[in-house]
C-alpha cells in the first residue's frame, strides 16, 4: 500500500455507500464506533489504576470489534484507526507479536497518519517486550532525538535508561533519567527517574551522591513505598559514609511512622547493623535480642540469632555462646538464606571438642601418635580457615610440630606453619627457614614435594629422595612403555626405603599385581599373596581391593582409594582393563572387567567416595512401589547412587551408578533421591569422621548412598 491508500479507501467506501445504500456503511460505522468506545474505556481504566489487568475486558472487546472492521470492511475509512486500536489493544493484553505486526502495518501504510508517532513508540515497546533489544533501542533513540511530544520522548528516555541500567551501565542510564527528571517527564515519571538515578549511584558505591539523590526524592511527593525506599537507602549510604547517627535517624523516622509498622523488624535489624558499625556492641546485641523476641516473622528472627552468633564468635570470642545462636538461627527458619552458613559455623565450633589436644604418654603407639597429630592439625586448620582465629591456629600448629615430631603429619605441619607465618606475620625469612628445616629433618617425607614447591625448588637437583619420585618412575615405565621389569624395580625401592610413606601399601599391592599379570606361576600363590597382603593391612582400602581380586570381599568393600594421586586411579583402571588369569580356579575369564562397585565408589574427580550411612530428615517425594514391577520372584532391589549434598544438607545432584534392572523402579527411586534433605550437622560430622575435608567442591560433598527397594507383602 502507498501513502494515498487512505484517500483511495475513503473514496471506495463512499462508492460502496452509493451503490449499496447506507445500511452497509452504518453497520461497519456502528462496529467501529463500539470498538472505539470500548478502547477509550480501556485506556481510561488503565491510566486510572496501577493494576496491570485494568481495562483488559474492554481491550478485548475493542479487538473483537476492530477485527470485524479490518477483515469484513478492508476499504473502510476507519481502517487505519482500527489497525492502530488493534495494535494498542494487543500490546496492553500482552499479545506483543500481534501488536508488533499491526504497528508495522500501520507505519507502512500510513507513514504520515495522525497516529504515526504513537505507533512508532508502541512498535519499539512491542519489540522490547519480544526481546528484540537492538531494534527497540534504535527506535527509542530516534524518538528521543526527534521532534516528538515530551510525553513520547520521556517514554523513550525511560526505556533507554532502563536498558542501560539493567546492563549496569549506570553512567549512560543516568543521562536519560536526568532528561526525564529535569524536562521531559510528568511528576510521577520524574520521581521514578530520580529513584533510578539514586539507585545507580548506590550500585556504583558512590554513596555521597546516592545519599543526596535519595534525599531529593523526599521533596518530590513520594508515595509510601517510594518514601520508605529513599529513607532506608539513605540510612545505608550514611552507614557506609560513617555517618552512623544520620543513618540511625533516617531509620528512626521510618520506625516511628505507623505506616511502616509491618517493616519494623527489618528496620531494627538494620539499626543493629548501624550500632555495630559504631562499635556499640551492647546496643546492637540488645536490638538483635529484641527482634528475636518480638518479631512474628521467622526470617527476621533467624537473621537476628545469626548476627548475635557472629558478635559472640568474632567480637566476644565466646564460641559456645555463638554456637547456641547459630543453632537457634538454623532451627528458627529452615528456609532462611543464612541457615547453611549458620549450620556450618555451628558445626565448625562443635569440632573444637573433637579436635581437642590429646595427651599421650611414653607408651603411645605410632598409630596413636599419628591419630593425635592429625586431630591437632585439623584443630589448627579449623582455627585458621573457619573460625577466623589465626593466632590460635599458629599456636596449635606449633604445638603439633613440637609435641608430635615423630608423627606422619609433623612435616606437613611445618609447611603449614611456614605459610601461616608468611601470611599472618609477613616474615618470608622465617617461613623459608621453617621449610628448609623441614627438608633437613624429614628428607624422606611424603610432604617434601610441597616444601620444594613453596621454596621454588621443584624440578631442580634438590627434587629427589622421597617415595613419590619412585612411584612416578614406576608408573611411567608401566603406563607409557609397559616396561614392567623397571616398574617392578622402582616399586621395590619405594617399599624397601619408605615404610612410613602413604605409598608403601599401594606399592606392595602393585608388586603382587605385576606378578599376577606378567609372571603368574599358574598356581594359587597369587591368591595367597593377595590374602596375606589383606591380612597385613586390615581396614586399608588397598586391602579391600586385594580381597576383591580373590573374590572374597563383600560388595560394599570392593573399592580402592587413589587419594590425591589421580594417576593411581588411572593405573588401576588400566590394570583392571587388562585383567587376565584365573585367581579362584573357577575357569572364569575376567578380561576387560571393572567391578561396578569399584566404579560406584570412584567420584567425579577420580577420588574415592565414602558411604553416607544416614537417613534423610526430609523426603518431598516418597517412594511408591510400581505394581508393574511385581512380576517375578525377586523381592529386593539394591541401587547405588553418588549424591552431591550441599552445605544445607540438600541433595543438589546425583548419579545412579548401579540400577535395579527395572526402569520403573529406577525412575521412582531417582525422583525420591532428588527430593531428599539430610541433617547438615550430621553431614558435617560425617565429613570430619571420614577425613573428607579436602574433598569439598564449590557445591558440597559427594557420597555413595545405597537405596534398597523391597516388594510390598501384598504383591508377593
Amino acid at each position: 500500500m502507498t501513502g494515498n491508500n487512505r484517500t483511495r479507501k475513503a473514496v471506495a467506501g463512499l462508492l460502496v455507500c452509493l451503490v449499496f445504500g447506507t445500511a452497509g456503511c452504518s453497520v461497519y460505522f456502528n462496529t467501529f464506533f463500539n470498538a472505539k468506545k470500548a478502547f477509550n474505556a480501556a485506556e481510561k481504566a488503565r491510566r486510572a489504576s496501577p493494576r496491570a489487568t485494568a481495562g483488559q475486558r474492554e481491550y478485548q472487546l475493542a479487538i473483537d470489534k476492530c477485527l470485524k472492521v479490518v477483515e469484513d470492511h478492508p476499504n473502510s475509512k476507519y481502517y487505519d484507526d482500527a489497525v492502530y486500536i488493534l495494535g494498542v489493544s494487543y500490546y496492553h493484553t500482552q499479545q506483543y507479536g500481534k501488536a508488533e505486526r499491526r504497528f508495522r502495518e500501520y507505519l507502512a501504510d500510513y507513514p504520515n497518519g495522525n497516529k504515526a508517532l504513537e505507533a512508532n513508540v508502541y512498535l519499539a515497546k512491542s519489540k522490547l517486550a519480544l526481546g528484540d533489544l537492538d531494534d527497540a533501542m534504535a527506535t527509542f533513540g530516534q524518538v528521543f532525538e526527534s521532534s516528538y511530544d515530551k510525553e513520547y520522548k520521556a517514554e523513550a528516555a525511560m526505556a533507554l535508561g532502563n536498558h542501560h541500567h539493567e546492563a549496569k551501565d549506570y553512567n549512560a542510564a543516568r543521562d536519560y533519567f536526568l532528561a526525564v527528571r529535569d524536562s521531559l517527564g510528568d511528576d510521577l515519571t520524574a520521581l521514578e527517574a530520580q529513584t533510578l538515578v539514586a539507585d545507580g549511584y548506590f550500585e556504583q558505591f558512590q554513596f555521597k551522591d546516592a545519599l543526596s539523590a535519595y534525599l531529593q526524592i523526599l521533596g518530590m511527593d513520594p508515595d509510601k513505598e517510594q518514601k520508605y525506599h529513599a529513607l532506608y537507602q539513605a540510612a545505608l549510604c550514611s552507614f557506609r559514609l560513617q555517618r552512623i547517627d544520620d543513618g540511625l535517624a533516617y531509620l528512626d523516622q521510618l520506625a516511628g511512622d505507623e505506616l511502616y509498622y509491618d517493616s519494623l523488624g527489618i528496620l531494627k535489624l538494620t539499626m543493629a547493623e548501624g550500632f555495630e558499625y559504631d562499635d556499640d556492641l551492647l546496643q546492637a546485641e540488645a536490638t538483635y535480642d529484641d527482634v528475636a523476641a518480638t518479631s512474628d516473622r521467622k526470617p527476621w528472627q533467624a537473621t537476628a540469632y545469626y548476627r548475635l552468633g557472629l558478635i559472640y564468635q568474632l567480637d566476644y570470642d565466646q564460641l559456645n555462646r555463638a554456637k547456641e545462636y547459630y543453632d537457634l538461627a538454623a532451627e528458627t527458619d529452615r528456609g532462611a538464606s543464612i541457615r547453611s552458613d549458620a549450620i556450618m559455623r555451628s558445626s565448625d565450633i562443635g569440632k573444637l571438642e573433637t579436635f581437642a589436644r590429646t595427651a599421650l604418654d611414653s607408651t603411645a603407639t605410632p598409630a596413636a601418635i599419628d591419630e593425635a597429630a592429625y586431630s591437632q592439625y585439623l584443630l589448627a586448620e579449623l582455627y585458621w580457615l573457619k573460625l577466623n582465629k589465626p593466632d590460635s591456629a599458629i599456636i596449635e600448629m606449633r604445638y603439633l610440630v613440637d609435641s608430635f615430631a615423630t608423627s606422619y603429619y609433623a612435616p606437613q605441619a611445618m609447611i603449614s606453619l611456614a605459610e601461616m607465618t608468611r601470611d599472618r606475620l609477613g616474615d618470608d625469612a622465617v617461613a623459608d627457614s621453617l621449610l628448609k628445616a623441614m627438608l633437613r629433618k624429614y628428607p624422606q617425607s611424603d610432604f617434601v614435594p610441597d616444601a620444594l614447591e613453596a621454596l621454588g625448588l621443584k624440578g631442580t637437583a634438590a627434587d629427589t629422595g622421597y617415595a613419590a619420585i619412585y612411584i612416578d618412575k614406576a608408573e611411567n615405565f608401566l603406563l607409557n612403555g609397559e616396561n614392567h621389569d623397571s616398574a617392578r624395580a622402582y616399586y621395590r625401592l619405594a617399599v624397601d626405603r619408605f615404610p612410613e610413606s602413604k605409598h608403601y601399601v599401594p606399592a606392595k599391592f602393585a608388586l603382587i599385581w605385576l606378578d599376577e599379570t606378567y609372571n603368574s606361576p599358574g598356581d594359587s600363590s597369587i591368591y595367597y599373596a593377595y590374602k596375606a597382603f589383606a591380612d597385613s593391612f586390615p581396614g586399608n582400602e588397598w586391602a579391600d581391593v586385594a580381597l576383591d581380586r580373590t573374590g572374597a570381599a563383600p560388595a560394599a568393600r570392593r573399592r580402592f582409594d587413589d587419594r590425591r594421586d589421580e594417576r593411581r586411579g588411572e593405573e588401576f583402571e588400566s590394570l583392571a582393563a587388562r585383567d587376565t588369569g584365573d585367581l579362584t580356579g573357577t575357569g572364569q575369564d575376567t578380561t576387560g572387567y571393572i567391578d561396578p562397585i569399584v566404579a560406584a565408589y570412584r567420584g567425579p574427580r577420580g577420588d574415592t567416595l565414602v558411604d553416607l550411612r544416614l537417613e534423610p530428615i526430609e523426603t518431598l517425594i516418597p517412594f511408591e512401589f510400581p505394581p508393574e514391577a511385581a512380576v517375578g520372584t525377586q523381592y529386593d532391589w539394591r541401587l547405588y547412587f553418588q549424591l552431591l549434598i550441599d552445605f544445607s544438607g540438600k541433595v543438589v545432584d546425583f548419579v545412579l551408578k548401579i540400577p535395579s534392572g527395572d526402569e520403573l523402579i529406577d525412575q521412582r527411586v531417582m525422583e525420591t533421591i532428588g527430593s531428599m534433605t539430610f541433617d547438615a550437622i550430621e553431614i558435617s560430622n560425617r565429613v570430619v569422621d571420614a577425613g573428607m575435608s579436602d574433598k569439598r567442591t564449590e557445591e558440597g560433598y559427594w557420597f555413595v548412598y545405597q537405596y534398597t527397594v523391597t516388594k510390598p507383602e501384598y504383591l508377593r
